[in-house]
């Protein structure tokens, strides 16, 4: 289970799929999510089933993607792992996106 940013950030490699919990646009809750690149910088995910979508072919075919900031914006517990756009606040008005990765024999 992931228990902080810098276990987050070993997890999420080129093929690690993800669902969406809770976004701030509700049209993205509930999407399986393919990591493409990842960095020290943040990254993209495309939705693996719409290869043709507009999440997936923005940016250059890398997908949508996010940042990792730093880890005061970020909150994990019981296998979730959300980002806010506040360091102090952990309510739905600033939350960017929760989600769960999923494991080999989930995705």
């Amino acid at each position: 289970m992931i228990r902080n940013l810098n276990q987050l950030k070993k997890s999420l490699k080129t093929g690690t799929r993800f669902q969406i919990t809770n976004h701030c646009r509700p049209e993205c809750v509930g999407q399986l999510r393919e990591v493409t690149v990842s960095n020290t910088q943040g990254f993209y995910s495309i939705l693996p089933e719409e290869p043709d979508s507009k999440t997936s072919t923005c940016n250059g075919g890398k997908g949508s993607v996010l940042w990792w900031s730093k880890a005061p914006f970020w909150q994990f517990a019981d296998g979730i792992c959300s980002i806010y756009n506040s360091d102090t606040k952990r309510t739905e008005d600033y939350l960017i996106m929760s989600f769960r990765v999923l494991g080999e024999e989930e995705a």
